[in-house]
C-alpha cells in the first residue's frame, strides 16, 4: 500500500501540477491567432494557399521563420489568418480554433491564473539546436512568397487537427524560406506552447520580438511563458521579467486587454493583490466586456481578498461568457486553481463534447478525475491527451502520479519512462521526485532490484540529491 508519507508527496503533486498552465487556445483568440498574410497596411485575411509547388531545398531546412500562430488549444478544423504584425491579444476567451491563447490559473497554492503557451519539437531530422534561425537568408520572390503562405496555412491547418509534428515541419519550412518574417518563429512558439514546452516556447517568442520589436503580441505570449511555475528556474525574477513585458505589450498597444490581463496575473503571481492587479483586470474588461478569462481572474483576486459576493458574480459572469472551448478551458483552469475541480469539470465536459481531441481539455478534465478517484475515467482520458500531444509532459507525469497512488509502481515507472523522453532541462529535477517516490514503493515492497533500477534513474537526473545514494545502498543490500 501507498504509505502515508508518499501520500502526501503525491498529493503535493497533484498541488504542483494544478498549477501547471496546460492551456491550448483556439485560433479566434486574439493574442495566439495562427500566423497569417502580411500585409503592409491595416490587417488582411491571408488569401488561400497557393497550388503546391515544389518547395526548394532551402525550405526544407528545419528552423523557423517570422509567424504569428494560435496560442490557445481549442482549434476548429479551420484556422483563421492575420496579418504581419501580430494580431491584437484580448485576453478573452479563445474560440475554437488551435491558435488561440488560454490563460492559466495557478491552482493548488493559490497562484493567479496566467494564459497559457505551448512548445512544439522539432522534426527528427533536425539536429540543430531547436528553435534556431538559419542564417542564410533566401532570395524573395512570388515564388518564395507564395510557398512561404502555403506552409503557413498548412501549419495553421495542422494545429486546428491537433497534428503537431505536421504544423511544425510547416511552420519550420516556412521559417527557413523567409527568416526575417516573425510569423514563423511567432507559430512555432504557439505550437510548442500547445504542448507546455515552455523552454521552446520561450525562445521563439523572444526571437519573434526580436525580428518584430514594435509588436505587442509575442510580448503578450512571453510574458504568458514567463508565468508557467517551471521546476528549476527563480520564479521570482520570471514573474518580475513577466510584469516589465506586460507593460511593455501596453506601452505599445493601450487598448490590447489581453495584455491588461496579463499584467494582472503576473502581479498576482508575483504577491501583489492590492488594487493596481484589480485595475488591472478590470481594465481588460472595459476593454473587452465579454472578456470571459478576465472576469474569473477577477473573481479568482476577490475571492483571495475575501470579497466572496463580488467574487461569485465575477465567476458566474465568466462562466456565462464561455461559450467557446478554448474560453470554457481557460475558465476552468482558473477554477482548479483554487480547487473547484468538481465546478472545472462541468466546463470540461462541454468543451470535449465540442472538441473530444483538445489535449488540454483532456488533462484537466484527467486531474479532476484523479483528484476525487475516478481512477479508471482518468486514466482514459489522460493516455488519449498524451496519444494527441505524445511530446507533451505533464499528461505522462500525472499518470505516473496517479498509478502510484493505486500502488501500481509498474505502471508508474512505464509513464515516466515516457515523461524522461520529452522532460526539458528545468523538469528534470521534478521528474527524479517522480521516480524516487516509485523506488521507495518498490523498496516498501521488497522489490530491491526494481528500487535500485528506479534509484538510478532519479540520481542521474538530480545529482544534488543527497538522500538518493543512501537509498540506492539499501536497494543493493542483499
Amino acid at each position: 500500500m501507498f504509505s502515508s508519507r508518499n501520500l502526501v508527496l503525491f498529493v503535493c503533486f497533484l498541488m504542483l501540477s494544478a498549477g501547471v498552465r496546460s492551456q491550448d487556445l483556439g485560433s479566434s483568440n486574439k493574442l495566439f491567432r495562427s500566423p497569417g498574410k502580411k500585409s503592409k497596411s491595416s490587417p488582411a485575411p491571408a488569401k488561400k494557399a497557393a497550388p503546391k509547388k515544389t518547395i526548394p531545398v532551402a525550405a526544407k531546412s528545419k528552423t523557423p521563420a517570422k509567424a504569428k500562430t494560435n496560442l490557445t488549444a481549442n482549434a476548429s478544423t479551420t484556422a483563421q489568418k492575420t496579418t504581419k504584425s501580430v494580431s491584437k491579444p484580448a485576453v478573452k476567451a479563445p474560440a475554437n480554433n488551435s491558435s488561440v491563447k488560454s490563460a492559466p490559473t495557478a491552482a493548488a497554492n493559490n497562484r493567479p491564473p496566467v494564459a497559457i503557451i505551448q512548445p512544439v519539437k522539432l522534426s527528427p531530422q533536425n539536429n540543430q539546436s531547436k528553435n534556431t534561425l538559419v542564417k542564410a537568408e533566401q532570395p524573395v520572390n512570388s515564388e518564395y512568397d507564395e510557398l512561404f503562405e502555403q506552409q503557413i496555412e498548412e501549419g495553421n491547418a495542422a494545429r486546428d487537427e491537433r497534428n503537431y509534428m505536421k504544423a511544425e515541419g510547416a511552420y519550420l519550412r516556412a521559417q527557413s524560406l523567409k527568416t526575417k518574417d516573425s510569423r514563423a518563429i511567432y507559430g512555432l512558439g504557439n505550437l510548442y506552447a500547445d504542448q507546455q514546452r515552455w523552454e521552446e516556447a520561450e525562445r521563439s517568442y523572444r526571437t519573434a520580438i526580436e525580428l518584430e520589436p514594435g509588436a505587442a503580441e509575442a510580448r503578450i505570449a512571453l510574458s504568458y511563458v514567463l508565468t508557467q511555475p517551471i521546476t528549476g528556474t527563480n520564479l521570482s525574477d520570471r514573474y518580475s521579467e513577466a510584469e516589465q513585458v506586460a507593460r511593455r505589450a501596453i506601452e505599445l498597444d493601450p487598448k490590447n486587454s489581453l495584455a491588461y490581463d496579463q499584467l494582472g496575473v503576473s502581479l498576482e503571481l508575483s504577491g501583489k493583490i492590492g488594487n493596481e492587479t484589480i485595475r488591472a483586470y478590470r481594465r481588460a474588461i472595459e476593454l473587452d466586456p465579454e472578456f470571459a478569462l478576465a472576469y474569473a481572474h477577477l473573481g479568482r483576486l476577490l475571492r483571495r481578498k475575501g470579497e466572496s459576493n463580488e467574487s461569485s458574480e465575477a465567476y458566474r459572469k465568466a462562466i456565462q461568457l464561455s461559450t467557446d472551448v478554448p474560453t470554457m478551458i481557460l475558465v476552468a483552469e482558473v477554477m482548479q486553481s483554487q480547487q473547484r475541480f468538481f465546478d472545472s469539470e462541468q466546463l470540461l465536459r462541454r468543451a470535449l463534447q465540442k472538441d473530444p481531441k483538445h489535449p488540454t481539455a483532456l488533462f484537466l478534465l484527467g486531474r479532476a478525475l484523479t483528484t476525487r478517484g475516478s481512477f479508471d475515467e482518468a486514466e482514459s482520458v489522460l493516455k488519449k491527451s498524451a496519444d494527441i500531444s505524445p511530446n507533451g509532459f505533464v499528461a505522462y507525469m500525472l499518470l505516473g502520479s496517479m498509478y502510484m497512488r493505486q500502488s501500481k509502481f509498474s505502471k508508474a515507472e512505464d509513464s515516466l519512462m515516457k515523461a524522461l523522453k520529452v522532460v526539458s532541462m528545468n523538469e528534470k529535477k521534478r521528474l527524479a521526485q517522480e521516480f524516487e517516490l516509485i523506488g521507495d514503493g518498490y523498496l516498501q515492497n521488497r522489490k530491491k532490484k526494481d528500487a535500485a533500477r528506479v534509484y538510478r534513474l532519479a540520481m542521474n537526473l538530480d545529482r544534488e540529491k543527497n538522500a538518493l545514494p543512501a537509498k540506492l545502498a539499501k536497494a543493493l543490500e542483499d
